[in-house]
């Protein structure tokens, strides 16, 4: 071969058998730039195979959690959709309905799917550096023949670059207030009726109740009828509870069982 002319090698093999007696090579564990002991030369081509989306040594947090139906069955291979606005990630649940996925710090909203059930969404959370958000989702049986949930976002809480979301059915507008109850099934894939709550989420909160009130302008949140809420590490249930949205963190009040639902 001339000299100066490169030879270009796509497999070990063939490095191996230009490298001799030109070169002395280590291959561990990837291939180095080579010692030179004369004017030839040899180039490898290395193919990097890009890591899947949203994982890698570079990751620095993690969401996880488990899918569930309404009687506590694990939701196997389900589709968990993590979008920051310029790209998604994606996962899906294992045999056992467990899912975790990690992620670079950002905001990202979140979706998720499977065969039969409805879309479920929840509003765009702050992911924080080395953080661990763990969500733990119910999916339910949704009938094809209807718009059975709708949602509806609001304007930016103060503080912040998020905005509330609400899963519901039936909503009722007074003035700056805004009502909202869950769908009402004939049959919720057991036979059975059901009525399904309302669901408020917020960042990392989550308030799922018989009733939902919210004013958007003092960005003031009620929840009436058996209200289960949970936000980071923190959960509780109570019968209403009333939050104040102000920054990242609400500030949640827990009232007591006496309290009804105002007219």
């Amino acid at each position: 071969m001339p000299v100066g002319e490169f030879p270009i090698c796509a497999t070990l093999d063939c490095l191996r058998s230009f490298s001799r007696p030109f070169f002395d090579v280590d291959f561990w564990p990837i291939l180095q730039i080579m010692k030179i002991k004369s004017r030839r030369w040899c180039i490898a081509l290395l193919f990097l195979v890009p890591l899947p989306a949203g994982s890698g040594t570079d990751a620095a947090a993690k969401v996880e959690g488990v899918v569930l139906d309404i009687n506590d069955a694990r939701i196997w291979k389900a589709t968990l959709t993590f979008g920051n606005g310029v790209r998604d990630y994606s996962t899906k649940t294992r045999q056992d309905g467990t899912y975790s996925i990690e992620l670079k710090p950002g905001t990202y909203a979140m979706e998720v799917k499977s065969y039969g059930f409805c879309t479920l969404r929840r509003s765009a959370f702050v992911l924080q550096k080395h953080s661990t958000v763990q969500f733990n989702l119910q999916m339910w049986v949704c009938p094809t023949d209807t718009e059975f949930i709708q949602y509806i976002e609001f304007e930016e809480v103060p503080h912040t670059h998020l905005k509330p979301l609400v899963l519901y059915a039936k909503k009722d507008l007074r003035g700056e207030l805004q009502r909202f109850r869950g769908p009402n099934a004939f049959d919720d894939g057991t036979g059975h009726p059901r009525q399904y709550p309302a669901i408020f989420t917020f960042n990392l909160l989550t308030v799922q109740a018989e009733e939902i009130v919210y004013d958007r302008t003092k960005h003031f949140l009620s929840a009436f009828g058996s209200v289960h809420w949970r936000d980071a590490n923190n959960s509780g249930t109570s019968a209403n509870v009333q939050i104040k949205l102000d920054g990242l963190k609400p500030n949640l009040l827990r009232y007591t069982e006496s309290q009804q639902s105002p007219n």
